[in-house]
């Protein structure tokens, strides 16, 4: 059981967020580019789903829905149609998740969340990684609020307290470890060491930073082969797919 928590302004909103026990296998990177992931995120949306589901779960016993799970309280906050139509649109699931994503970075940031990163998180003896954005934001899934799981560990450091724990004992560390190591920048707009994942055929492609003052816009730019492609925050999704797919085939 994942409870998961964030504020907007002026009020604060609890989304409550189950996974389930036994989740479908979830879906692949090139499925989840397909409905709209960014590339660059692809491998990151696609650990994610594998401990959630596919686009066609639904949880009966908690109504959670689709490849990432959102249940009520998240669903009608970042999804205006039926349930239905929702399992129907893999496009919608991950226009969803992305509005998701951004919005629990931004709450990462606000609280300090951020902090963490450059330290090690342990599950075990000689079992660590580092934590990195990706890290934060698979954290995030128990909630990136002020008084979260993920704020108590960043103020104890303790994997093992009860108050970093949910409802079944699980504990926001193994959900840092299990994070660590992807690229994020089409969430948090800013892109680390960690190179992103490459289509078939192009070679090594890698994030940059985006300008300095630029930030907050989620611009990027990426060097594939001899390209120097430069994606602003008007690019879409699809946008970036195409690019790829036009680089390989002239090739």
């Amino acid at each position: 059981m994942l409870v998961r928590g964030t504020t907007r302004a002026g009020a604060v909103v609890v989304i409550v967020l189950f996974a389930t026990v036994a989740s479908s296998a979830g879906e692949s990177i090139a499925s989840l580019v397909d409905a709209g992931v960014n590339v660059l995120c692809a491998k990151f949306a696609a650990k994610v789903s594998a401990s959630e589901g596919n686009f066609a779960s639904n949880s009966p016993k908690y109504h959670c829905l689709g490849a990432f799970q959102f249940c009520p309280g998240t669903f009608e906050i970042y999804y205006r149609g039926t349930s239905a139509q929702f399992l129907a649109s893999p496009k919608d699931q991950v226009a969803a998740w992305t509005k998701y994503e951004r919005t629990q970075w931004g709450l990462a940031v606000k609280y300090k969340l951020t902090d963490l990163i450059g330290s090690e998180v342990c599950i075990a003896d000689n079992d660590c990684k580092p934590i990195d954005a990706s890290a934060i934001l698979m954290a995030c899934q128990f909630g990136c609020g002020q008084k979260g799981k993920l704020a108590n560990y960043r103020l104890g450091r303790d994997c093992n307290a009860k108050n970093v724990k949910d409802g079944n004992q699980v504990s926001v560390c193994t959900y840092l470890h299990r994070g660590s190591g992807y690229d994020v920048s089409c969430f948090t707009g800013v892109s680390g060491d960690v190179l992103a994942p490459s289509p078939a055929g192009l070679g090594q492609s890698q994030a940059c930073p985006p300008p300095s003052g630029e930030l907050g816009k989620t611009r990027m730019e990426v060097v594939v082969n001899n390209f120097t492609l430069r994606f602003d925050e008007s690019a879409s999704p699809d946008a970036v797919k195409r690019t790829f797919e036009l680089l390989r085939s002239a090739k």
